[in-house]
């Protein structure tokens, strides 16, 4: 299926319009669950089946991120990798690679870099995951973000959104400011990143559980 832009819009940033965006035309891909991927540490808020990318004409500084809390299974403290769906060969084919980090979330906004920015390459269309491994510490609450960084269309696309699911947890990161994902024009559409987690902590360093957990 070829994939073209269809649509030139101003992105909506921090009050004021900034660069341009292209966005893709519609597409209804799979779901394809990662295999031996415990469930349980795999947190999300996208259903699973992709419906439009956005890439930014200028990528450096450009993030799209999804904040989860963890209060609630709390032994899991370790950011283990992050996770995206890439649009299926879109914009131009090639993986020129984005940049991951975690970010801190609270007051019900994403706040500031804590881990990061890695740099990571896709191998493949759909779900491609990269191992992270920060201990969020007493943190219950993150943002697993990447970053276009490149710019279009030699650029991987990290505005990914999922057909259904709850876009509130969706931001994007532009000139400096975090904003809801809805502000950039394309609907309610919660973005396809997730975060895999994992806990090392509690364990003794000779106990075989141990050893399992870090190899899993």
């Amino acid at each position: 299926m070829k994939m073209f832009a269809v649509l030139m819009v101003a992105l909506l940033a921090a009050g004021a319009w900034a660069a341009d965006t292209v966005v893709s035309p519609t597409y209804h891909g799979p779901y394809v669950p990662e295999k031996g991927t415990d469930a349980t540490r795999e947190l999300s808020w996208d259903t699973g089946t992709i419906t439009n990318a956005v890439a930014w004409y200028t990528g450096a500084g450009a993030w799209g991120g999804v904040d989860f809390n963890i209060s609630t299974i709390a032994t899991y403290k370790i950011v283990e990798s992050g996770k995206i769906y890439y649009y299926p060969n879109w914009p131009n084919g090639t993986f020129e690679g984005n940049r991951m980090g975690v970010w801190s979330f609270s007051g019900g906004v994403p706040g500031s870099l804590l881990n990061g920015p890695t740099y990571v390459r896709g191998t493949a269309s759909g779900w491609n995951t990269y191992a992270n491994g920060y201990n969020l510490g007493s943190a219950t609450a993150f943002v697993m973000a990447f970053e276009q960084y490149y710019n279009y269309p030699a650029c991987d696309t990290v505005i990914n959104m999922s057909s259904s699911g709850t876009a509130s947890h969706s931001w994007y990161y532009y000139s400096g400011a975090w904003a809801g994902i809805a502000g950039l024009g394309y609907g309610s559409y919660p973005l396809m990143t997730r975060a895999i987690m994992s806990d090392l902590t509690g364990v003794t360093p000779t106990s075989f559980g141990r050893v399992k957990a870090m190899y899993q």
